[in-house]
């Protein structure tokens, strides 16, 4: 763990005037600062260098200055990803190796100079996938990325790179998850009881959805209470580790990470909105290619305890998630669920869904979403999301819409009811960002969902955009609106493993 101090320093950003500039030092009021252009000081906030404040001092036009709050660890971890010299890296270990491992995470982690890839888990030796024909086998990938490949995840944990490894990032078929959580889990309660004081941490960034079975789900969100509860009084107060042996335990909705819903839960957390009372949500995703495809078995089969399968955990966990995350998952409590779907007639996957959410203090909000937007999300020039966000609370709003591949297409609006002279004006939010949801950029170093995942293995300071409560409540409420379409009643959450 880093044994900086969490103080913060402020420190200037100029963008230089001529485009070629590079980034340089120069002398402020007899203080060494960074001078950087604006764009890279957007490219550090979307990308997980997180930032405490930001005072703009802009005049007019592209000549902006900033100063900007930072905390130490932050700030020398910026530095360090700039200095080439910089050893310390993140041992990261790959579990799953089908088509998003193959086309982002992969590529992202080993463009990523702060990390190295440790090994690939998958049980297959040469990984398929209808949505890209062109997989390659654990054998070229392990030469490809210089790194071992193990069969199965135990064989990896009875290995010393399971011992010594800092971070798993698991990108399995969506009804492994809790199998493969809880060896996770139970290795960090074997590194905190072998050496209480100097364990490694090990974290964990699970694709979405977190799981299918909302008992899965539960009992997921009881392990990790256990782990944080196990070393509570040896913590220091500024340590973020959930404790136990566990660094970080996040869920890849690589929206949640958006400065953007930063921004908006940050109204909500200190009270801008007043209290939340209902939520309205639209998902159009561009998908039907997928949930058409009876060869798409992972995305359209039920497994296990599953009631169905399609756009709901394929898609609609995003939009759930974020909603959760931003509004607080303690102001937002699913008590009551009702919705219908309709199916694809080739496959039998939910392609869409209108549905009433009920909370536990009354709140209420609509969601509604579908895979029959025209087009192919991953065609060549793709076809971009539609989104639409409207929370409503008892002092202001927030409306949050556009689509995902034109930043331009939409903002963040705070409309404010908390000043009888501001009352109904409208403030937009990361005025700079425009609209932005998933990041699905394939080039680069990856979403800020993994910048974060990465900073806790570091031992850095990282953003929760989507931890495990944030995970069961989306989980809660999906697998409650299977249940709702089959029984064709309002159904009630399973808040625990002994109602299901």
């Amino acid at each position: 763990m880093a044994t900086l101090d969490n103080t913060y320093v402020d420190f200037l950003l100029e963008p230089p005037q001529q485009e070629e500039d590079i980034t340089s030092e120069r002398e402020e009021s007899g203080t060494r600062v960074p001078v950087c252009k604006k764009r890279e000081l957007e490219y550090l906030s979307t990308h997980g260098k997180i930032f405490h404040k930001i005072q703009d001092l802009s005049s007019t036009g592209d000549h902006r200055r900033y100063i900007i709050t930072m905390a130490k660890p932050q700030l020398k971890r910026w530095y360090s990803s700039r200095d080439s010299s910089c050893s310390t890296k993140a041992n990261i270990v790959l579990i799953g190796a089908g088509w998003w491992s193959q086309g982002w995470h992969l590529p992202h982690l080993h463009r990523n100079e702060e990390v190295t890839i440790s090994a690939i888990v998958d049980s297959s030796p040469h990984p398929t996938s209808n949505l890209d024909p062109n997989l390659e086998s654990l054998t070229t990938l392990a030469t490809k990325y210089n790194c071992p490949i193990f069969h199965s995840l135990s064989e990896l944990l009875e290995s010393p790179i399971g011992k010594s490894m800092d971070g798993a990032l698991v990108c399995t078929p969506h009804a492994t998850h809790y199998a493969i959580g809880v060896e996770l889990i139970q290795e960090a309660k074997r590194r905190y009881e072998e050496d209480e004081k100097n364990y490694k941490p090990l974290s964990v960034l699970m694709e979405k959805p977190m799981t299918t079975d909302v008992d899965e789900a539960i009992q997921l969100h009881t392990l990790l209470l256990e782990r944080k509860e196990a070393d509570k009084h040896k913590k220091d107060e500024n340590d973020q580790r959930i404790g136990g042996g566990i660094g970080c335990f996040l869920v890849n909705h690589s929206a949640n990470f958006r400065p953007q819903a930063r921004a908006a839960h940050e109204l909500i957390e200190t009270g801008k909105l007043g209290d939340i009372r209902h939520v309205t949500a639209f998902f159009a995703s561009p998908l039907s290619w997928i949930f058409d495809d009876p060869s798409n078995t992972g995305w359209n089969e039920k497994r296990g305890s599953m009631l169905g399968n399609g756009f709901a955990w394929g898609q609609q966990s995003h939009i759930l998630s974020w909603i959760y995350h931003v509004a607080g998952v303690e102001n937002l409590v699913p008590s009551k669920v009702f919705c219908h779907m309709t199916k694809s007639d080739k496959t039998g996957a939910d392609v869409s869904h209108a549905a009433t959410v009920i909370c536990s203090n009354g709140a209420t909000f609509s969601l509604s979403g579908t895979s029959l937007l025209p087009g192919n999300a991953h065609s060549d020039p793709p076809v971009a999301k539609r989104i639409e966000i409207k929370i409503f609370g008892t002092k202001g709003a927030v409306i949050y819409r556009g689509d995902d591949r034109d930043p331009s297409s939409g903002k963040l609006e705070w409309l404010r009811g908390d000043d009888e002279e501001e009352m109904g004006a409208v403030e937009v939010q990361c005025p700079d960002l425009g609209f932005e949801f998933e990041d699905l950029d394939q080039d680069g170093n990856g979403p800020a969902s993994l910048q974060c995942f990465i900073d806790s293995c570091l031992g850095l300071d990282y953003y929760v955009g989507a931890d495990c409560l944030t995970g069961l409540r989306s989980v809660q409420t999906i697998e409650a609106m299977y249940r709702s379409h089959v029984s064709g009643n309002c159904e009630s959450i399973v808040d625990s493993t002994e109602e299901s």
